[in-house]
């Protein structure tokens, strides 16, 4: 009965980990967002709110990934951040 338990205790987890760990941040999928340089329309290597709003990602999302919070996401953030 115990390994019964377990089992199915292992199994709920492992199936409830992917899901738990989604949640609906306004972050856009990485799948979906266009490369770094086609963003950044005036090519200063960074990318404002402005640049990225139209590919669906939300300001608190933009403000979670601007950690020096100077309004700028470098290509590392894009990359890593919001993809």
């Amino acid at each position: 009965m115990r390994m019964l338990t377990w089992l199915a205790a292992t199994l709920l987890l492992a199936v409830a980990t992917p899901v738990l760990g989604a949640s609906d941040s306004g972050k856009q999928s990485g799948a979906n967002l266009p490369k770094f340089q086609k963003v950044d329309e005036n090519g200063d290597s960074k990318l404002t709110y402005q640049e990225v709003k139209d590919q669906g990602v939300k300001k608190e999302r933009f403000k979670e990934e601007d950690l020096n919070n100077d309004g700028k996401l470098t290509k590392y953030d894009y990359k890593y951040g919001l993809k």
